[in-house]
């Protein structure tokens, strides 16, 4: 077996030079962190016509202190202001937000809806003020929201128990994640219904103030997987096309609806069933 060096062992630039050299790869980078209005990481960038005041990111991360109908807490609109004391001109999202309550990932988390987009709105205005107050301007801090729909990860509920819908029939994941039935495979119906419900989310999120909304499809949630439902028969999946047309047809939607509204997505690029050599080292796949 091949040893795999630890990138976490790595501690300083000198051996990461060395392991790059050693593997072949060659990754320019700065030995010295530079702090100050004059470092690489505080310098503005424009991105689709629009200049953020700096480089750094606050990344959507699924919040775990909402309430159980999906509004914010106070603990919530606390991490909000903390995003806006941070000085980060780009919030990608802040918060993976459900758009329905089947969807979430666990019982605190947000859900945008009709009745929950006032507090969403104010959540942003929150964020605003604080770094207003903090920094003098807005004028180049960007704010987007990001879009879910957990999938396998399905954990709505106050029992926190695990409520799966899937994409297809999982033959590692299935176990892991008690899928015992095909009823928990979404239908091309329901899969209809939902690329519906991401379009009137972001027409939501468009209302409630927020400047492009980011459909998520990574780490193994919902849009992610329907990425790689080769075995999936109907619209959905066997081909490229079909297993791209969720995405597809939420961002035409989007783009159909609210042409003003900015679309990212957060794209896991990868994703398999592990292999073992089979005959003639040819993988097969690992049952």
């Amino acid at each position: 077996m091949s040893d795999y060096r630890r990138v976490a062992q790595i501690r300083t630039a000198e051996q990461l030079r060395e392991h790059l050299a050693a593997i072949g790869v060659e990754l320019p980078f700065d030995e010295e962190v530079e702090s100050g209005p004059d470092s690489p990481l505080a310098q503005p960038r424009t991105v689709a016509g629009f200049t953020i005041g700096n480089r750094w990111c606050i990344l959507p991360m699924e919040g775990w202190d909402g309430t159980f109908d999906g509004r914010p807490s106070d603990n919530t609109i606390r991490r909000w202001q903390r995003f806006g004391l941070s000085g980060a001109k780009l919030i990608w999202g802040g918060e993976a937000v459900a758009v329905r309550h089947e969807g979430r990932a666990n019982p605190n988390q947000l859900i945008i809806t009709p009745d929950t987009v006032g507090d969403l709105a104010d959540l942003r205005e929150t964020l605003i003020a604080t770094h207003e107050e903090h920094f003098g301007t807005s004028d180049d801090l960007l704010i987007g929201l990001q879009l879910t729909h957990s999938g396998r990860f399905c954990r709505p509920d106050p029992d926190h128990q695990l409520k799966p819908r899937v994409a297809y029939r999982h033959p590692v994941l299935d176990p892991k994640f008690g899928v015992t039935d095909d009823a928990q495979v979404m239908t091309d119906d329901e899969l209809d219904e939902l690329v519906d419900t991401f379009i009137g989310a972001a027409r939501l999120a468009y209302e409630a103030g927020f400047t492009f909304v980011d459909v998520k499809h990574c780490h193994g949630y919902l849009g992610h997987e329907l990425l790689s439902a080769i075995d999936r028969p109907g619209k959905y999946g066997g081909s490229f096309e079909n297993r791209t047309r969720f995405l597809r047809d939420i961002v035409a939607g989007i783009r159909a609806s609210v042409p003003d509204m900015g679309i990212g997505v957060r794209l896991s690029a990868f994703d398999w069933i592990p292999f073992k050599p089979g005959e003639g080292h040819v993988g097969t796949r690992t049952e």
